[in-house]
């Protein structure tokens, strides 16, 4: 694992998509969890950290980048998996996503069909949820319809609400949006803010322009 900060970290297994630990009050966060393909390792890698127990992992959304090795940590570690409820219906297939390019990508198995955890806990759409002490998921939809982000200590992980470019919050390509007004609300929201640091789901965590992130904007891609 990669330290961040004083009790954050980067697990560098995690294949795909990011994947961070949190240490707060004696356990383990963990938020996100790359494909499937790299469980293995990835579960290899907390094995060997000395960290508190992994208690929780929080999946920002369902996508297989993120949520693909879940289930694996769970059996590993007995943590619980929490993710939204809106997401976690998808996951199961009790809904399809949302749009017509995203039901197309899940039919062909783009990078693969994730394991459901068992037991999910589902957050709701419209209230922030403390994991743990200081650990807050909170609704950031528009990438999918249950997006969470993570905040901690000043900290936001994003998942893949936005990307960072120069020190920038950016949206993905408007095909892996799932509803484009509430991708708007919540970059603008992440950026209002003001986080000492941003850990997005894909590419390296940094710090937004300005002081504090007040510079940020948003841009189409």
């Amino acid at each position: 694992m990669k330290q961040l900060i004083d009790g954050l970290f980067r697990l560098e297994s995690a294949r795909a998509g990011n994947a961070y630990l949190i240490e707060e009050g004696g356990r383990s966060v963990l938020v996100d969890t790359g494909l499937a393909s790299g469980a293995r390792a990835l579960v290899a890698e907390l094995a060997a950290a000395r960290i508190p127990p992994v208690t929780d992992v929080v999946l920002t959304h369902y996508d297989p980048d993120h949520a693909g090795a879940a289930a694996a940590v769970q059996r590993a570690s007995g943590a619980r998996v929490w993710i939204g409820a809106a997401d976690a219906r998808i996951l199961r297939g009790e809904q399809e996503p949302p749009t017509r390019t995203r039901r197309t990508m899940q039919r062909l198995g783009w990078l693969g069909r994730p394991e459901v955890p068992a037991g999910l806990h589902e957050l709701p759409g419209h209230a922030e949820v403390e994991i743990a002490a200081g650990v807050v998921a909170v609704p950031a939809p528009g990438h999918t319809p249950g997006h969470h982000l993570v905040r901690w200590r000043g900290v936001s992980l994003i998942g893949d609400a936005a990307r960072i470019s120069h020190g920038e919050l950016v949206h993905f390509p408007g095909f892996l949006i799932s509803d484009r007004t509430q991708a708007d609300a919540t970059l603008a929201a992440i950026a209002a803010s003001r986080p000492r640091l941003v850990c997005p789901g894909h590419g390296a965590p940094d710090r937004l322009v300005g002081s504090g992130g007040d510079a940020s904007r948003h841009t189409a891609s």
